[in-house]
């Protein structure tokens, strides 16, 4: 049972969910101070938070079976990273769950800044009719150009739902590819050129070293004078003194903020003074949908992380990817499989040599990705380590001596893409291939022959000599232990010379049956895979 504590109030939807899982019991209890979480925390696996829980080096410190914390939403800026990775603890959250409702509230604000509305609803309320003046100034979005500076997954969303409104659309983005902007029917260009050419310009960057005041005193200068400028980003991408200035000195412009450089925004604020500048709470992500949905998928990842599963959103992975890295999950599964299979056909021997193969399409991307699924599902299989995961995985492989070397190649057969890894031990090789086959992972090869399975639970794996009638002694064996064969995939290396036979089985072998089949002289392996 993984013991699991929520401090922070999440969507009842999530909660419940979490605790429907047979393996998983839940507690909540919320507002508690460090203090309390450093004396409460030793005896969870999984601690889970949003942003009103800080987790610090103290309370990581004191989580002795901690193995996971989860956030939900994409901002990791309450969680200390770098003691959780010191610790070997995932970190994982929840970064797609509200972009709708970010994209939304973007047109929000520019639909509330061109048609007065928030001021006109103000205006009839205090009994006027202000028709005539608010009609005068009300301004159409059809035929403008937005700029969106930063291509994420919000920027996209964003660019996708501007051409219902019939607006032009540049993008700022330098990590993103001219395929991913027309995609969704953006053109790339440089920031100067947009931020001189948009008549809405909005900000989807996170708040790094490089985007800090990314928009300032220089920008506001070759912007039109009555641009509107959003910001549903993070606080600190504007320069806030010098978007004051700007405002003051262009009353046709206007700009609308949902995040500030300091939170909560009080009367002192002197932004809050102004007529042309619009504010809200930081509203982002806070819809009904958007909680209950990042709530969901961070249960998701936390349940099939503490699993051992393979997630997507693991916060302090020890490395970057460059680039896109299509079906990336389904190709970290994979690799992970494949180690376990080639670690088992070892038998336990130690490793000398490990080597992946990248062919085909794949070896064109950021590679080394998969370097730690590889070294988790050795390390796994092959030692005693326990609690594996892939923020530690690489270290525990250097502790133990054990090297990956990546290899690319451009050829894969009649594969678009396939991956290979060949160990060498002291005993004896092995390599084994497979690839990604409907969003799934597929072995296609192991040693010499020719094989195709699905890497799944309880896969019965023989190897044995090419001679009549052994599928038919190992089926009237487990049929005799009602023991159901659900597959079979047999191959041979040539007649009469060695053959390799694979079964899914509905349930798990008896051992006593796999002690008799090793006994068989015509049988040298008979392995119960382990995935």
């Amino acid at each position: 049972m993984f013991k699991i504590l929520i401090s922070d109030n999440l969507s009842s939807e999530a909660v419940d969910f979490l605790k429907q899982q047979k393996d998983c019991e839940v507690f909540v209890k919320t507002g508690l101070s460090e203090a309390e979480l450093i004396k409460e925390i030793p005896s969870y696996d999984a601690l889970i938070v949003r942003s009103a829980t800080t987790v610090t080096a103290k309370i990581i410190q004191a989580g002795k079976n901690l193995k996971l914390i989860g956030r939900a939403g994409a901002g990791t800026d309450n969680v200390d990273k770098v003691a959780a990775s010191a610790a070997g603890i995932l970190v994982v959250n929840a970064p797609t769950g509200n972009l709708t409702s970010v994209a939304e509230l973007v047109f929000g604000h520019i639909l509330n800044v061109m048609r007065h509305i928030g001021e006109a609803d103000a205006s009839t309320k205090a009994g006027k009719w202000e028709k005539s003046r608010l009609g005068k100034v009300g301004r159409e979005i059809d035929g403008k150009t937005l700029g969106i500076v930063g291509l994420g997954k919000i920027g996209q969303l964003t660019a996708q739902r501007a051409h219902g409104f019939n607006l032009k659309v540049f993008a700022y983005d330098p990590v993103t590819t001219e395929e991913i902007a027309e995609s969704v029917g953006a053109e790339l260009v440089d920031l100067d050129t947009l931020l001189k050419q948009a008549d809405l310009i909005t900000l989807h960057v996170p708040l790094i070293p490089q985007t800090k005041h990314l928009i300032s005193e220089k920008q506001f200068k070759i912007m039109k004078k009555d641009a509107l400028i959003l910001n549903c980003a993070r606080g600190g991408v504007i320069d806030e003194a010098a978007l004051l200035k700007w405002l003051k000195a262009n009353p046709a412009a206007s700009a609308c903020l949902d995040c500030f450089e300091k939170e909560p925004v009080t009367t002192e604020n002197p932004l809050t003074q102004l007529p042309n500048c619009f504010l809200t709470p930081h509203l982002g992500a806070s819809t009904y949908e958007a909680q209950v949905k990042v709530g969901l998928q961070l249960m998701d990842q936390v349940i099939r992380a503490l699993r051992g599963e393979i997630v997507e959103y693991v916060v302090n992975l020890p490395f970057r990817v460059s680039g896109s890295f299509p079906e990336q999950k389904a190709w970290s599964e994979l690799a992970e499989k494949l180690a376990q299979l080639a670690a088992q056909l070892l038998d336990k021997a130690s490793i000398k040599k490990a080597t992946l193969i990248v062919s085909g399409e794949l070896s064109a991307y950021d590679t080394k990705i998969l370097q730690v699924p590889i070294l988790k599902g050795l390390l796994e299989t092959l030692t005693d380590a326990t609690n594996v995961n892939f923020v530690n995985a690489a270290d525990l492989a250097k502790k133990k001596g054990l090297q990956l070397d990546i290899k690319t190649e451009k050829d894969a057969g009649n594969m678009r893409s396939q991956l290979t890894l060949k160990l060498k031990s002291s005993k004896e090789d092995v390599e084994v291939r497979g690839v990604v086959e409907n969003e799934k992972p597929r072995i296609r090869f192991i040693q010499d022959f020719r094989v195709g399975f699905t890497p799944r639970s309880n896969v019965l794996l023989t190897l044995h000599k090419d001679v009549p009638g052994m599928i038919g002694k190992v089926g009237t064996l487990l049929g005799q232990n009602k023991v159901n064969i659900a597959n079979l995939d047999l191959s041979r290396n040539k007649v009469g010379g060695r053959a390799l036979m694979t079964l899914d089985i509905d349930g798990e072998v008896p051992e006593k049956i796999l002690k008799e089949m090793r006994s068989w002289k015509e049988f040298e392996k008979v392995i119960d895979l382990e995935f």
